[in-house]
């Protein structure tokens, strides 16, 4: 019996976007979303997944083994590299750029004109904000996000105020609030952010089997882990 909530590698439904092979797509996704008349198709590269409530623009360029949780929204002018995740209830904003290897958590807000580079995690959520005083200038000016190099490190609840620059290797603690350029290889902690040095254990890049993972745990693909991800040192068993 087939089972209606399963994902599937149908892709016929979405007339205005380009899918690669081996997708697989779960029920309650739009991909290529009209929202002009004028706007062209989302294209995604090979064997990505997109789970149920995913919302995908049109005028969308993503590359191979691109995957989603559950609702979350990209909107027009995004381009997004290879081995990239969106988690749950995450949104990313027009006229935004993704490299390779980047992972972002659950519940993350990432505006309009920000940069990511590559191998770069953003955990659960993280906040970037564009505009420092929003509608309290005229005229208003362009909005601008952060810009964030290669191999950054960013901590759940961090928040980035518009415009900073955060330095390559450099590690966000959670909670902490980035107010200024961040130099490369510094670790930040605090409201607002202290910068020093990256401790030594610290100074590396991002562990490339957590930035370029081509399946997820819950994968289909997947094998199905079982019990053995319940924590042995933990009173009550997984039965």
């Amino acid at each position: 019996m087939t089972n209606p909530l399963a994902a599937t590698e149908n892709t016929d439904a979405f007339d205005n976007a380009q899918i690669g092979a081996g997708a697989l797509i779960e029920p309650d996704v739009s991909v290529g979303f009209r929202y002009h008349a004028a706007c062209g198709p989302a294209v995604i590269g090979k064997d990505a997944i997109l789970r149920k409530g995913t919302i995908i623009y049109g005028d969308v360029r993503i590359g191979d083994h691109f995957q989603t949780g559950h609702y979350a929204v990209i909107r027009a002018m995004v381009k997004i590299g290879d081995y990239c995740t969106l988690l749950n209830h995450s949104c990313i904003e027009r006229v935004t750029r993704m490299g390779n290897g980047v992972r972002i958590m659950s519940n993350t807000y990432i505006p309009t004109r920000t940069w990511i580079g590559d191998n770069v995690f953003i955990g659960p959520g993280v906040t970037v904000l564009n505009d420092r005083y929003p509608g309290r200038r005229d005229p208003m000016p362009t909005p601008r996000g952060a810009t964030i190099e290669d191999d950054v490190m960013v901590g759940g609840g961090v928040t980035l105020l518009p415009g900073v620059r955060i330095g390559y290797r450099s590690f966000i603690a959670a909670g902490a609030l980035v107010t200024k350029d961040i130099p490369p290889r510094s670790f930040v902690s605090g409201v607002p952010g202290v910068i020093v040095p990256l401790p030594a254990h610290l100074d590396c890049d991002n562990n490339r089997r957590l930035t370029l993972q081509p399946l997820d745990l819950w994968h289909p693909r997947s094998p199905h882990p079982g019990a053995t991800i319940w924590p042995s040192d933990w009173p009550e068993a997984w039965e």
